[in-house]
């Protein structure tokens, strides 16, 4: 088996097609697209080929062609204009917007790369891949291949001949830094706040031109469509205002560098970022790099130490800036309203001070209940966890109304999740509602003795919302849903009344004297050291008689005992059985039991048994 696959394998590698590198890579390429152009017009004689086929390998190879013969040039900046004694601000302004604008190309193109790349490994795997069907297209596949190829060659050397002349003309900038004329600081500052007018002036145009548009899509007005021309026209200038003014600040910065003001440097810079910021989206990127181009300037006129230490304080604040702005700008919308990572965070805590809350509240519940010792503690256990949860909830309350976010729509919400609730989590809604009826009613309360089943009996230790524990006479803690507590029967021994009377049965032979049989037990129980009650007149122990069976007469001790001192191992009903045993040992009372009594009759010797 392990020789059929390695021939299998070996048969797959040498039938399986390659890449066809010629047509990329061989400096007689030329010739080559020739002979394969001839291939293709005959195989088109012949008509061996399908139309659809030869139509694309035909596109292909022109694409090919054209790629291959492809001059790789760029556009120059002239760098004799830096070269003069002395230069206006627009040079080196235009100049500083060609390197950055080579940087956003170089961009663009490197992305153009990437997919390129992620096409050309695409194809070549289905090259090397080819199923039998897709026979007939592998030179389609091919030429596809080749064009990929030589687009990447043709990007790469577009982009070294970018980084060339963007380095030939950043060491012009560097070098005539010096032979720049601008304005003055006081007179940019006027252009500035002139500018600033006209921009606050478009502003309030573009809002109310919304105002009348929004108006006019109520009425359904006829001026929808002159609005939505105003309102981008509007657009359009306040942008070119904005672009503008973000000029004449890189004008001052530039001013300010040539004479190496640093501190005032880094704050126009500052100044320029923000304007940046509210730029369209289309031009940011170029003015985004216009002030790194700036910023390598200052590099190269204060040094990288000084520049270090000058804009160090910037930079932090700079980046204090940068989280203020990423905390409080929206994260989400929900029904209108902004949500930030500060207003959740202020929502979060909100929500934490209230669990804190409530449980200090617990604890002070609990540390005031020693002074009330007469308190159940039903009672405090039940103030405790109303007190928490009304805590819980109003802060959870306030939390939510601290996003700003309308109650009722919180109400939509949960009468839509009421309705999973009440499928999917209906026993645990039960139990909780369960768990606010007894707390309520307290029919059942901490501390008392309850029997659900034969085998379930024990004391309440504990309530919670949705579950009691229950720990029985062998010490064992057994976890009860609330709702087994509504819907079930349930023995509460201690609910109004903590005695209860005990029911101890015994038997006696025919032929005893009851009267007797009465005073000793009862003699014998008085003075006894058997827990129960004794000062209490309607409460006193009894013996009933209850049956005459076929052998014994049936007796029953009916004393009564408190709930708690039952469960002790003195109190027990086994306590009483051997009182009662001792005593009618010691006075000579016969207990019957079962027995057999056999009659032997004696027979005459000639009698015949048939």
């Amino acid at each position: 088996m392990k020789i059929f696959i390695l021939l299998a394998s070996i048969a797959c590698a040498i039938w399986a097609s390659s890449v066809d590198t010629k047509l990329y890579e061989d400096t007689q390429k030329k010739s080559y697209y020739e002979e394969i152009q001839k291939q293709l017009d005959s195989v088109e004689h012949i008509k061996k080929q399908p139309k659809d086929v030869l139509q694309e390998e035909r596109l292909y190879l022109t694409r090919v062609r054209d790629a291959s013969s492809q001059d790789i040039q760029i556009e120059l900046y002239d760098l004799k204009i830096l070269s003069k004694k002395s230069i206006s601000f627009e040079i080196y302004y235009n100049a500083i917007n060609e390197v950055a604008l080579l940087r956003v190309k170089q961009e663009q193109n490197r992305r153009i790369l990437q997919t390129i790349n992620e096409k050309s490994a695409f194809s070549k795997n289905a090259i090397e891949n080819i199923i039998e069907e897709e026979k007939a297209r592998l030179l389609s596949y091919q030429l596809q291949h080749a064009y990929y190829k030589l687009q990447e060659k043709n990007i790469e050397a577009k982009l070294q001949l970018m980084q060339a002349h963007e380095k030939e003309i950043m060491e012009a900038i560097f070098d005539s830094l010096a032979r720049i004329k601008c304005d003055s600081v006081e007179t940019i500052d006027k252009k500035i706040k002139h500018s600033d007018k006209e921009i606050e002036k478009v502003s309030l145009q573009k809002i109310a031109l919304q105002i009348d548009l929004e108006k006019a899509l109520i009425e359904d007005s006829a001026r929808i469509e002159y609005l939505k021309e105003r309102i981008k026209s509007s657009e359009t200038l306040y942008q070119q205002l904005l672009n503008n003014k973000v000029v004449l600040q890189i004008e001052q910065a530039l001013y300010l560098l040539s004479i190496e003001k640093n501190k005032l440097f880094f704050n126009k810079i500052d100044e320029i970022e923000k304007n940046i910021k509210s730029i369209s989206k289309e031009m940011s990127p170029l003015y985004k790099e216009q002030l790194n181009v700036i910023r390598e300037i200052a590099t190269e006129v204060f040094g990288s130490t000084k520049l270090f230490f000058s804009g160090k304080f910037h930079e932090v604040v700079g980046v204090f800036t940068q989280f203020k702005e990423y905390f409080i700008s929206p994260i989400f919308v929900f029904s209108e309203q902004p949500i930030s990572l500060v207003s959740l965070l202020k929502t979060l805590l909100f929500i934490i001070v209230g669990f804190v809350t409530g449980m200090l509240y617990k604890r002070w519940v609990r540390s005031i209940s020693f002074r009330w010792p007469s308190m159940s503690q039903m009672s405090i256990r039940l103030a405790s966890n109303i007190g928490y949860y009304l805590i819980i909830i109003i802060s959870f309350m306030i939390a939510v109304g601290s996003l700003g976010i309308d109650m009722t729509s919180i109400s939509l919400i949960a009468g839509a999740l009421s309705i999973g609730i009440g499928f999917g989590l209906q026993t645990v809604v039960s139990n909780l509602i369960a768990g606010i009826i007894l707390m309520f009613e307290r029919t059942i309360r901490i501390g008392d003795t309850i029997e659900i089943s034969d085998t379930l009996r024990g004391t309440v230790t504990d309530m919670r919302i949705r579950s009691t524990t229950i720990k029985t006479v062998d010490n064992i803690d057994i976890i009860i849903p609330n709702s087994s507590f509504i819907q079930n029967n349930v023995i509460n021994w201690t609910l109004e009344d903590t005695s209860k009377r005990q029911h101890i049965s015994f038997i006696v032979a025919y032929g005893t004297d009851i009267e007797y049989l009465k005073k000793v037990v009862l003699d014998e129980l008085e003075h006894s050291d058997l827990k129960y009650i004794r000062d209490d007149g309607n409460k006193q122990p009894e013996v009933w008689m209850k049956a005459m069976n076929s052998s014994s007469i049936d007796f029953e001790l009916l004393v009564w005992v408190e709930w708690d001192n039952k469960l002790r191992p003195n109190s027990l009903k086994s306590d009483f059985l051997i009182l009662i045993y001792n005593t009618l040992n010691k006075y000579g009372i016969q207990i019957p039991f079962p027995q057999l009594d056999l009659h032997v009759k004696h027979m005459q010797k000639d009698t015949v048994i048939i």
